[in-house]
């Protein structure tokens, strides 16, 4: 029987974080997100209403907190964290362009929030759970800051294998300049199946339940989609190639996604687990 690999243990200091924003800068959207289905996924899954007060933890650069502050209308508040503000930066910019004002900004680490007990309806945490080293404590800190009765959602990346979006171009990549594929990166260290589940009952909510969420992103720019995704994953081997070898990578990459693509639409899948509980009143 094969061996399949684990998802390797990944730390990432806050200076790596904050390295990794400035790419960010460069490829994410700046206003609405083009593929919305695993923001308005979570949302709805975490109960968002108007006037709520709501916590996005690992915003990022502001998924899902950006389309959650659209649904609201204005209504309620929406607080985003985030490990560094390189990241809280990019979402600040799509909220201005989107003429956002009900949102505000603190840089925070998840096991240890900077608000008192009982202040938010409702938290969403959209692929930032997998990387506390203790994510039971994480949960609860997050537990502490809800009121009574409030509901959270984690969303976390599923199998490596059901994630092309990952697997395809690491391994193009790695094929490329002939080196083995890197172990399975921390982001699919929570996909088994009740690790969400466990975890949000160690925490102390009730009402929990984990679910598989995926869906096809119909990507009809597989350049930009490419390149983008080059310059996130891949800065660092981008600098050392000519045009030319640019150029033969994105070939060999546009060919990978091939079997995906069908009338100049390439349906990309995406596999993530989300798991849902309240705090009892």
């Amino acid at each position: 029987m094969e061996n399949k690999p684990r998802p390797r243990t990944e730390k990432r200091d806050k200076s790596a974080w904050e390295e990794r924003s400035k790419v960010w800068a460069q490829t994410t959207v700046q206003g609405k997100s083009k593929d919305d289905t695993l923001n308005q996924i979570i949302i709805a899954e975490a109960g968002v209403k108007p006037g709520h007060q709501l916590l996005d933890l690992a915003s990022g650069s502001g998924n899902p907190a950006i389309s959650a502050a659209l649904r609201m209308n204005g209504s309620g508040t929406i607080t985003l964290t985030d490990l560094t503000l390189g990241m809280l930066q990019n979402a600040r910019t799509r909220a201005l362009n989107l003429d956002l004002k009900n949102l505000h900004y603190c840089t925070a680490d998840m096991n240890n929030l900077p608000f008192g007990d009982g202040i938010f309806d409702v938290i969403t945490c959209r692929f930032g759970l997998m990387f506390p080293d203790n994510k039971v404590a994480a949960a609860t800190e997050s537990l502490r800051v809800l009121k009574p009765g409030g509901r959270i959602a984690y969303m976390v990346w599923d199998a490596y294998e059901k994630n092309p979006p990952f697997f395809i171009p690491r391994r193009t990549v790695s094929q490329f300049f002939g080196e083995k594929e890197p172990p399975v990166p921390a982001r699919h260290a929570m996909s088994k199946p009740g690790t969400l589940e466990t975890i949000l009952k160690a925490a102390g909510y009730a009402d929990v339940i984990e679910k598989e969420v995926s869906y096809n992103n119909e990507v009809t720019d597989l350049e930009t989609y490419v390149s983008n995704g080059l310059k996130r994953s891949h800065a660092d081997k981008l600098d050392k190639l000519s045009e030319d070898q640019v150029r033969r990578l994105k070939s060999s990459l546009f060919q990978a996604w091939s079997p995906y693509t069908k009338g100049g639409i390439t349906y990309v899948p995406n596999c993530a687990r989300i798991g849902t509980g309240s705090k009892p009143s």
